[in-house]
């Protein structure tokens, strides 16, 4: 059948994937302190002057060449962050404040050095009576007056559309909760607007969906969910102090397969190896879920000294929890590890194993990984890469060629902390370190010699203290909930650097404001959430009309492919039902075809955290036919049961019976029934798509001509006689038909089954609802 709503939205879809960010203030027309008047240029903060008009045409091109960490000039007052590392302009900014006010003879040593007034080992920089000095005494000024102009994010959204409240919402609920508002929500922000958002996501964020997706959204940094097949993680515990195998000495206790909920004792065993392994597999994904579930500071993922347990991995661990249930497998409490000294997900097995060491990597890998996960710094981008190694001529180039002490000045002391760990991840309080390496520690602080058993500790209070800290679990949750990476400073020589970097430093001083806020509020990651979801980059939806002026284009958060896990619940949101072959397979375990890596988890992007590790986040041919077997698969399973429901039950179908034909016999419509299916229709549009529309808008009157041709297709079909071509069946298919309760799989009574389709009104609907769920406002987000 034509799928012309379909053609126009793949059409729309390219507009809305690349989301236009206008110049914001133009170019900066003057230099002076304060608040200007309108007429006199654009008001402009400090933040806004030192990025744009000293950080990019001179730090950035002239200084730090020498001025960096390993340069020339790495023992003067001006030492520069380079742009990989997160919240550098911040820090860059501080270090010029803190030079500027060094004066010679009342001038600052910062506009002395340049010119070269003093004595300077970089030479002539500037000139003395160029645009340059002009800058850079304009900043000098403003350190001494501090202007009360803030940046304005805002500008960089002049010719945006953002999505209202109402829309909002149901992204937010299904991105956060894995279902659509309640009519109580939709009502309260209709009222209410942006306001009412607030108490709303606290509930959304209470939600036990939430914690799934924020451990998905951590296992894609992690990818330690690589262990929870089998006994994997199981196998990983090498401790004698642990028990990692408890349930093969189990008594044959055929008490246990009631308390269990199992079949016989061989499925108890399964069921507790099945359990131990994955809550051992899923321990730093459950201790973050269970800091942020108890509003604890998100610096308990580095610093905590205990980790979480549930009734089976506890046993493993031979340590004492106490349990409300002690067999239910979703009970997660803290214990410690004695003697080991933990701190947080970094001393989790699957985290050490995931990530390992070898004897010439020294943990470098495993402190790389901090540095990327937790403080949003890719060590490898602060230099070159890859090294030229015919330069790489000093005796042990780590420690002493500028090359190499680039990264490993950083990396190196916080390798250091890990020494008690070795490739197992197995603690060894007696372990020592390289003396060819520098001391374990970070930044500048080496650890303390008394404190050198619990290196990791030590260190890892210093990570979560550092102001990248808060920035990196920004970055994590934007990526998360919107699909996008932050944006990266441009390259100097980008042909559209000034629109790009005006992106970049809209999105860097947004990114910091909600840092700021994490930290103000004891690092409560749930305001992370909701200020992003609120911001701009989640709300972003359109741009109001094409740009004039050639600026360069960006994508926002607005609309995103979704995942198989995502799609798996806006599925089961939407129609009441997960996209499953039955009920349960005859082991107990669910199906559900877009979680499980042996049907379409990896075939539709996901990963497996092993072998695959980067979603796909661009439909491809084979996407496109999974997608199109859904719709097909979940319009088959949801209308026939949704429309053999009682009426005010249903969630598809609550103004039509099956019984509803839009016309009669004499071929004349039947005015009440069409103006229920039109009805209809604007429901099923707003439900599964998120459409707002109004009667006779044009979308509706595609998806009623696709109802009405498929229902006048199929009446015609089954008027035609045995054997003819194209003759159709007054039954419904029999993956269809209902026979028993979807969740029980118990036999319904005769009346209450729904087999044949005299009317075919039941096909009809299904066609409508394949053509719904196909489109990309469904499969995208």
């Amino acid at each position: 059948m034509p799928r012309t709503g379909w053609l126009l939205r793949k059409r729309a879809v390219t507009a809305l994937g690349i989301l236009g960010l206008s110049a914001g203030a133009s170019a900066l027309a003057s230099v002076s302190t304060g608040c200007s008047s309108e007429a006199d240029g654009p008001c402009i903060s400090d933040e806004q002057f030192f990025a744009e008009k000293v950080w990019v045409p001179i730090l950035s091109t002239k200084c730090i060449g020498c001025h960096n960490p390993q340069g020339q000039a790495a023992e003067s007052k001006l030492v520069l962050a380079g742009s990989s590392e997160a919240g550098f302009l911040d820090k860059n900014l501080a270090t010029f404040k803190s030079l500027a006010g060094l004066e010679l003879s009342g001038e600052s040593y910062v506009l002395l050095k340049p010119t070269k007034s003093i004595d300077h080992g970089g030479g002539h920089v500037i000139d003395v009576d160029g645009p340059e000095y002009e800058s850079l005494k304009a900043m000098v000024d403003r350190t001494k007056e501090p202007s009360s102009c803030e940046t304005d994010v805002n500008a960089s959204f002049a010719d945006v559309l953002m999505s209202g409240p109402e829309e909002t919402l149901r992204t937010a609920s299904l991105e956060i909760a894995g279902r659509l508002p309640t009519e109580a929500e939709e009502q309260a922000v209709a009222q209410s607007g942006m306001d009412a958002l607030d108490p709303i996501l606290d509930q959304l964020l209470t939600e036990d969906a939430f914690y799934v997706r924020l451990m998905e959204i951590y296992n894609d940094l992690f990818l330690t969910d690589r262990y929870l097949n089998g006994e994997q993680a199981v196998d990983l515990l090498k401790s004698d102090a642990y028990d990692p195998k408890w349930y093969n000495s189990l008594p044959q206790d055929p008490a246990l397969v009631e308390k269990y909920g199992a079949r016989d004792l061989e499925d108890v065993a399964n069921r507790l190896k099945s359990w131990t392994n994955r809550a051992i597999g899923r321990e730093p994904l459950e201790l973050i879920a269970y800091i942020v579930r108890n509003d604890r500071s998100f610096k308990e993922v580095l610093t905590a000294d205990y980790t979480v347990v549930n009734p089976f991995s506890a046993k493993a661990y031979g340590v004492t929890a106490e349990f409300q249930n002690d067999a239910d497998p979703e009970e997660f409490v803290p214990a410690k590890r004695d003697p080991m000294p933990l701190a947080g997900v970094l001393t989790s097995p699957v985290f050490l194993n995931r990530h390992p060491t070898t004897s010439t990597n020294r943990n470098r890998h495993r402190a790389r990984m901090v540095y990327q996960f937790f403080l949003g710094t890719d060590i490898l981008k602060t230099a070159e890469q890859p090294l030229d190694q015919t330069k790489i001529t000093d005796f042990n180039p780590t420690m002493n060629n500028a090359a190499c002490t680039v990264c490993h000045a950083a990396l190196d002391p916080l390798s250091g902390g890990f020494h008690s760990f070795d490739s197992a991840g197995r603690y060894k309080a007696d372990d020592t370190w390289y003396e060819d390496m520098r001391p374990p520690g970070f930044g500048a602080e080496s650890v303390p010699f008394g404190e050198f058993p619990s290196a990791l500790s030590w260190v890892a209070k210093r990570v979560a203290d550092d102001p990248r800290f808060a920035l990196s679990a920004v970055y994590t949750m934007y990526t998360g909930l919107t699909g996008q990476k932050p944006l990266t400073a441009p390259a100097n020589d980008d042909p559209e650097f000034s629109a790009r970097f005006r992106a970049y430093l809209a999105q860097y001083h947004a990114f910091n404001a909600m840092a700021h806020d994490f930290a103000e509020s004891d690092y409560n990651l749930k305001t992370v959430v909701k200020a992003i979801v609120k911001s701009p980059y989640f709300r972003a939806r359109n741009v109001a009309q094409p740009s004039s002026r050639g600026d360069a284009l960006t994508q926002l958060g607005g609309t995103r492919f979704l995942g198989p896990e995502q799609l798996h619940r806006k599925i089961w949101a939407v129609t009441g039902y997960p996209w499953r072959p039955r009920a349960f397979e005859d082991n107990g375990d669910r199906y559900d075809f877009l979680l499980r890596r042996d049907a379409y988890r990896l075939l539709y992007g996901g990963i497996d955290s092993e072998e695959v590790i980067q979603r796909i986040t661009e439909p491809n041919g084979i996407m496109a036919n999974v997608a199109d077997r859904m719709a097909n698969e979940m319009s088959c399973i949801s209308v026939p049961r949704d429309m053999h429901l009682p009426q005010e039950e249903r969630l598809l179908f609550p103004f039509v019976e099956t019984t509803f034909e839009p016309r009669d016999t004499n071929d004349f419509d039947v005015l009440p029934a069409v103006e229920a299916i039109k009805k209809n229709i604007q429901y099923l549009h707003k439900r599964v798509l998120g459409e707002s529309l109004e009667l006779g808008d044009p979308e509706l009157d595609r998806t009623y001509k696709l109802f009405l041709e498929t229902w006048e297709e199929g009446k015609a079909g089954m008027k035609k006689a045995e054997g003819e071509e194209g003759r159709l069946s007054q039954w419904l298919p029999g993956a269809c038909q209902v026979h028993n309760d979807y969740w029980t799989r118990e036999g319904l009574p005769e009346e209450q089954k729904l087999t044949r389709d005299d009317n075919y009104t039941v096909r009809a609907w299904m066609s409508v609802m394949t053509y719904l769920l196909s489109d990309f406002r469904f499969l995208y987000q």
